[in-house]
């Protein structure tokens, strides 16, 4: 193993001295980076398959001292610079960066975007991450060394978490024998992925920490970021173990083995299996309720997924008090523009929406569109969802004007942020289809109805809901353009899947029954199925 050699001992602590003395002149956080950036340049290349050497204790003593002043002297305005500073970086970086590199790239600078716009709960946040993330890499402190584990550090507190996360991943190459570290490692990056909207990745991250390391918080992180990413079977397989861990661990009855049955009976029920997810739901919220107390947050969280799921149904008017009464308590307790109020208005707005309570719908579809431009930023996945609620409604109130441009921008943050392949995706873009289907753009609107069925087969199965929207949506353009031969087995595709989904009684497999039926009469056929 290559030594510094006594000349270059002597002159790296006379240039310890000499930026100590200097700090005034150079910056405590200058002189810091400037000498690791030198002391690595000598010994980074015999330390990439040795174990590094640490500095002397006295001069990690003077890093950490300097960088817990830098770090606790940290104020607003400073984080919005160093935030603008870095959007800048970043944005120089799109404009040379390749096609495949550009969606990330744009998802980081609208991040960066919602930071700056509300400054005090991202700094908080952005704290609460780097005190988790330097605790993460203390305990890793005798793989890295003092050296690369100072960098990392004066790196977090300006918001660079590149250096931690290339720690991370080689703790997790060489450490793979070491379970419980390399599911540490593993388990930051899943942190790092999701503050940068890298759902995908995260999702990547926190099963590979959930494989090595089957918490509650690695099982639960697994099964939410698959589920957010789309892959639901593998999401489903990690919420059911999530279940068994916490009744065994915490018992029957506890807050936390009410939030993995409520984590299971989500992922249940964006894959359409509602018999499943309601009695999950039911539980959830009946040990929160006793547990927590009728108007803590989380008991609003699960009334509002019950009511989710009753609206799913067709169960309109059990769905409404539910709504509303988690909608209180969330306004009460929360922040009025916190991102779960929003989350509330934006679906009770739904519900009065299918109601046909379209006066009502539209001004809370509205508050909660401006709560997620102002708090998640305007290239968020969840203000894609927003803009596309609203973008239905006036669709559906004949404003095809102020609709168009709602749906194409949810769609473009859509592919850009979550691909081409996720559900949200695809739910994008038949919406989009069906504007362009009512407008008379129908070549227009067949493309896109097709790529949404075809995502929906691949990701969601054939047997689903959303499936089942499609295959419907595609047949009344169909008979639009006079194609009936094509038309028609669509309707009856559509029609079982609901039925065996939903049931015979749902209103939406009602509604494509009598869609079914009067096609069938006006061709002069039988309308029985």
């Amino acid at each position: 193993m290559l030594a510094l050699g006594n000349w270059g001992v002597c002159v790296f602590e006379t240039l310890i001295a000499f930026l100590t003395e200097n700090a005034v002149v150079l910056g405590a956080v200058g002189s810091i980076v400037f000498l690791i950036g030198w002391a690595f340049g000598i010994i980074k290349a015999p330390f990439k398959r040795d174990k590094p050497v640490a500095l002397a204790p006295d001069t990690i003593q003077q890093i950490a001292q300097q960088q817990s002043k830098n770090g606790a002297a940290l104020t607003t305005a400073e984080f919005i610079r160093v935030r603008r500073e870095l959007k800048a970086d970043i944005e120089a970086e799109l404009a040379r960066a390749p096609d495949a590199e550009k969606d990330q790239l744009r998802a980081r600078i609208a991040e960066l975007e919602r930071q700056i716009a509300d400054p005090e709960p991202a700094l908080e946040e952005a704290k609460a991450r780097i005190a988790d993330l330097e605790a993460r890499l203390e305990r890793l402190g005798n793989e890295i060394g003092g050296d690369r584990l100072a960098e990392a550090r004066a790196a977090l507190e300006e918001g660079d978490y590149s250096i931690a996360d290339d720690i991370f991943a080689e703790i997790e190459a060489r450490a793979e024998m070491e379970v419980l570290n390399a599911a540490r490692a593993a388990f930051g990056r899943g942190e790092i992925a999701g503050a940068d909207v890298r759902w995908g990745d995260a999702a990547e991250h926190y099963a590979k920490a959930a494989r090595l390391d089957p918490s509650y918080e690695t099982l639960f992180k697994a099964g939410y970021f698959l589920s957010r990413a789309g892959r639901y079977a593998e999401a489903i397989s990690e919420a059911e173990k999530l279940v068994v861990f916490a009744k065994d661990a915490f018992g029957q009855r506890h807050e936390k083995t009410a939030t993995s049955l409520n984590s299971f009976a989500e992922i249940l029920y964006a894959m359409g299996r509602y018999e499943e997810a309601e009695p999950l739901y039911r539980e959830a919220l009946e040990i929160k309720r006793e547990v927590l107390g009728a108007g803590h947050p989380d008991t609003a969280t699960s009334l509002n997924n019950l009511a989710g799921l009753l609206r799913a149904t067709g169960r309109f008017e059990e769905a409404e008090p539910l709504y509303q009464e988690a909608l209180e308590i969330k306004r009460e307790v929360l922040d009025a523009r916190h991102p779960d109020t929003a989350a509330i208005l934006n679906n009770l707005a739904g519900l009065l929406r299918r109601m046909g309570r379209h006066e009502e719908a539209e001004p809370l579809y509205r508050e909660a569109l401006k709560i997620k431009r102002k708090v998640l930023g305007a290239g968020h996945p969840d203000t894609a969802t927003g803009l596309n609620n609203l973008a239905g409604l006036l669709s559906a109130t004949g404003r095809f004007e102020e609709a168009e441009p709602l749906c194409r921008e949810a769609l473009e943050i859509k592919r850009e942020v979550l691909g081409a392949r996720h559900p949200d995706t695809a739910t994008s873009l038949n919406n989009f289809a069906g504007l362009l289907h009512k407008t008379g753009r129908y070549e227009e609107a067949e493309s896109l109805f097709r790529e949404a069925l075809e995502s929906r087969r691949e990701v969601l199965s054939a047997q689903h809901p959303d499936t089942a929207t499609s295959l419907y949506t595609l047949a009344m353009l169909m008979e639009d353009t006079g194609r009936f031969e094509e038309a028609e087995p669509l309707f009856v595709e559509a029609l079982s899947n609901l039925e065996s989904a939903l049931g015979a009684q749902h209103p939406q497999t009602q509604q494509v029954f009598a869609n079914l039926e009067r096609f069938r009469a006006a061709r002069g056929g039988d309308a029985a199925v």
